[in-house]
């Protein structure tokens, strides 16, 4: 087992892009090299998030307001936070997120419209304000994600407009630019081995390993 440096990587991108291909990649890969690491989506990751998710993702639930939705999230978050990722990362363990603040930013703050001020309050206080030391946006246009995800049983947020998910992913894209030493941007089009190829050379940079 190798001796950790604590690091807190975040994976975010629009339904559809490839995040999640790619977070497990790189979790294998971590595993495989003798690191301690862990891999939690949110929404979910303890037994209480996972059933505020499923209260989420219910596309029976239209009626869902958008302050609803933001507070489920964060109390989804918290729960995780509280219960795994900062014990974690106590330890000096890794910790990879398939999706955290930054997606409440883009579909609560942006696709919601309930801008950053409320959102900046819940994450102080649903997170301390931890952020990731790397965030890894995999972008891709709507269409290409529209079409991966034709074949799927679609969730209520996979089901949302056309408008709804432009505007989502340009709210990922206006947070990699105010922050581009922590953003991470590749093009979700490329082979998959070539997207991870990237997030490998990062991942040894931050973990000191020459390639």
């Amino acid at each position: 087992m190798k001796t950790n440096r604590a690091l807190f990587i975040s994976f975010e991108g629009i339904d559809g892009s490839g995040k999640s291909t790619q977070v497990q990649m790189l979790y294998h890969y971590l595993l495989n090299s003798g690191h301690v690491a862990h891999l939690f989506r949110e929404p979910g990751g303890t037994a209480i998030s996972e059933k505020i998710r499923s209260i989420l993702l219910d596309k029976a639930n239209t009626e869902m307001t958008p302050t609803t939705e933001v507070l489920l999230y964060y109390a989804s978050r918290n729960q995780l936070m509280t219960e795994k990722v900062l014990p974690a990362l106590s330890r000096g363990e890794i910790v990879l997120m398939d999706r955290f603040v930054d997606s409440s930013f883009a579909y609560q703050g942006v696709g919601r419209g309930l801008g950053k001020r409320p959102l900046n309050f819940l994450t102080n206080f649903a997170t301390g304000g931890k952020k990731p030391e790397l965030t890894v946006l995999v972008d891709l246009p709507l269409e290409t994600a529209e079409d991966r995800l034709s074949n799927k049983t679609l969730d209520r947020f996979e089901s949302e407009s056309r408008a709804f998910k432009e505007r989502v992913r340009q709210g990922y894209l206006y947070l990699a630019k105010r922050e581009p030493d922590r953003y991470l941007v590749l093009d979700g089009r490329l082979p998959p081995e070539e997207i991870f190829g990237v997030i490998k050379k990062r991942m040894n940079q931050l973990l000191g390993i020459s390639d």
